[in-house]
């Protein structure tokens, strides 16, 4: 490996295309992290120039690329492999096409200095972006990213100004945009015979790389992997499409076709699939969550997100045997599958229960289940019915254990077990019954449930306050869903966008103020115990207003027809079917009986929604 020096006018003046291999991801880089950035040091580093007044300016270092050499057949450009550093390049390429584009907007300015020197320098950072005439269409680039991105690189790098880029939304036309605008806004801060020379000169002499030319004993792979272990940010999905794609270079195959067919989605919308989730440390990039799950089910065994890679690693020398490109092939596909799978669980779509459950997932903060529904839908015999019975199952096991107040420490030895179960069935049968025996039959702190321990807790737990407002309100929209499908077969005649529902106290928290209570303290304490409660609790399409809120329940209707007291305003501002019992049921009187016997009628449809374990009756005995 031999390491050199070299300005950006030495690094692409010369004829040669720098390719990015398909095992490279995407492009990713943003404006917060490093377009500002490399903004910041390259107009600094101009601006030193500047007050130079001729003498010698130090050169910036903006990190290290590694480059291999290709075989290059004859009449044809230079070609050399990014191993490591195609953000930086690109990102590059696109920082000099946006100053030949910001230069290029001072000539015809009127200013007869400055439109000398635009037409300058604007020819010498063309040498930089395009190799000359006369070769393949897309060998006039410097650079040629991986297959995802090339049309977008085309877009910049083929258009004639600004002009051409308005309405883009690609990361690549974002970062142009940004760039020719922070440079507008430079070069207006002076002269621009002083000012274009100045930033020209800083692009192409002063921002610095160093260059590692791999020789023939190198591996490219190994090299990959070793610079991500030393800082570089790569995704361990990064490094397994690497690796994937790796095994069909070095045995001189062409890897276009099989990461078109098997990988590219995941790349054609990083989107979705880079997209971060979850909170502080625990965030990552939704790829690499479904590649632990896609790896738990496939190895049923707790898979580390910091060790990933490794156990990928160890999953592929099982699964590929030396010299057996097919079984790579198999390797790849499996994992296209379980992608689009992974996506039906996190993106449901439609009414199914299976779809419902997991849309409930995400409030219930249970994605530890979700290697289990991957096992379940990679199945022959767990058709519609089978998974509808199984989101039945997990989501009423999971609901009742929320409600009793259970553990979830344990979880995730739970999900590897039913994947076992899952697996023990033939694949041609259905696998819902066997879940349901084996979480009927657990013993210990993961038991199922009955319905008299929910009952119990169900009625006397303080929902408001005590569980995440999220699972408060996906308890009661699974209410709400429940009053509104007409029958057992009938479809939901949902109306609502769910997202802008929110939780209402029907007896108001500030209820001392304007709800008088008869008795003492211990009434009162009484009282703020059942409010919180879900018989106390419902859901409005629109927040009610505040001054009438407070209200009291039932007041003589005013003239003007108007809302003047708290169950006039619900039935105003609200269409959901709980309301619409709610005021049905109890319209003249709400006390701290009504909060209970709204309760128990909430219970009774809690059960249709979460019915219990098998042997409700032994589970009760237990309890």
């Amino acid at each position: 490996m031999q390491p050199t020096y070299h300005p950006l006018a030495n690094i692409f003046g010369t004829q040669t295309r720098h390719l990015v291999p398909l095992f490279q991801r995407p492009y990713v880089w943003g404006k917060d992290e490093q377009w500002e950035p490399l903004w910041d040091d390259l107009s600094h580093l101009a601006d030193r120039l500047i007050t130079a007044g001729g003498k010698k300016v130090a050169g910036h270092f903006l990190g290290t690329v590694v480059l291999e050499q290709t075989d290059t057949p004859s009449g044809r450009v230079t070609r050399r492999e990014v191993i490591d550093g195609q953000q930086r390049l690109t990102t590059l390429q696109i920082v000099l096409q946006a100053a030949k584009h910001a230069f290029g907007e001072i000539i015809g300015s009127g200013n007869e200095h400055g439109e000398k020197c635009a037409r300058i320098e604007i020819p010498r950072l063309e040498a930089l972006t395009l190799n000359p005439p006369g070769y393949e269409e897309e060998e006039k680039y410097k650079v040629w990213p991986t297959n995802e991105d090339r049309a977008a690189f085309q877009q910049v790098m083929d258009a004639n100004g600004p002009a051409d880029l308005i309405g883009a939304k690609t990361r690549m036309a974002e970062a142009y945009t940004f760039f020719v605008d922070s440079m507008r806004t430079w070069l207006g801060k002076g002269p621009a015979e002083q000012r274009v020379p100045a930033l020209s000169s800083a692009l192409k002499d002063h921002l610095r790389l160093i260059v590692l030319d791999l020789d023939s004993s190198d591996e490219p792979q190994a090299i990959f992997e070793t610079l991500n272990a030393h800082g570089t940010p790569l995704l361990p999905a990064d490094l397994i499409k690497n690796w994937l794609l790796w095994q069909f270079a070095r045995r001189n195959v062409d890897a276009t076709a099989p990461y078109e067919q098997y990988w590219s989605s995941f790349d054609r919308d990083p989107g979705y699939w880079r997209q971060k989730i979850g909170t502080g440390h625990a965030a990552r990039a939704r790829v690499d969550t479904f590649l632990q799950n896609w790896l738990i089910c496939r190895v049923r065994q707790p898979i580390s997100a910091s060790h990933l890679y490794d156990q990928f690693l160890k999953h592929a020398e099982l699964r590929v045997p030396p010299e057996d490109l097919q079984s790579v092939h198999h390797l790849m596909d499996d994992i296209h599958v379980h992608g689009k799978l992974f996506r039906q669980i996190d993106q449901p779509t439609g009414r199914s229960r299976f779809a419902t459950f997991c849309t409930r997932l995400k409030p219930l903060d249970m994605s530890v289940f979700q290697p289990v529904l991957l096992a379940v839908m990679d199945r022959k015999g767990s058709d519609d019915a089978d998974r509808d019975a199984v989101a039945e199952i997990l989501e009423s096991y999971l609901v009742r254990r929320m409600v009793c107040g259970a553990q979830t420490r344990g979880y995730g030895t739970l999900a590897i077990d039913l994947i076992d179960v899952v697996h023990a069935v033939d694949g041609t049968m259905p696998v819902a019954p066997a879940i349901c025996k084996y979480l009927t039959e657990i013993k210990g702190t993961l038991f199922w449930p009955g319905d008299t321990r929910f009952k119990s807790d169900w009625g006397s737990r303080a929902f408001y306050g005590y569980f995440r407002r999220g699972r408060v309100l996906m308890i009661l929209q699974a209410l709400e869903e429940h009053y509104q499908t007409p029958g057992a077969l009938g479809e939901p005649v949902v109306g609502f966008d769910f997202s802008k529902l929110t939780i209402e106290h029907v007896m108001p928290q500030k209820w001392r103020d304007h709800w008088p209570i008869e008795g003492g303290e211990t009434e009162r304490l009484n009282r703020d115990r059942a409010l919180h409660g879900i018989g106390n609790l419902t859901l409005v399409s629109d927040a009610l207003n505040p001054s009438l809120s407070n209200l009291a329940w039932k007041l003589p209707q005013r003239a003007d027809g108007k809302a003047n007291c708290k169950s006039v305003a619900l039935k105003a501002h609200s269409k959901l079917q709980m309301n619409a019992k709610l005021l049905d049921l109890w319209p003249d009187v709400w006390s701290e009986e009504q909060i209970t016997e709204r309760a128990r009628v909430l219970f009774e449809t809690a059960l249709n929604i979460w019915p219990g374990p098998v042997s409700t009756r032994a589970m009760d005995l237990q309890e």
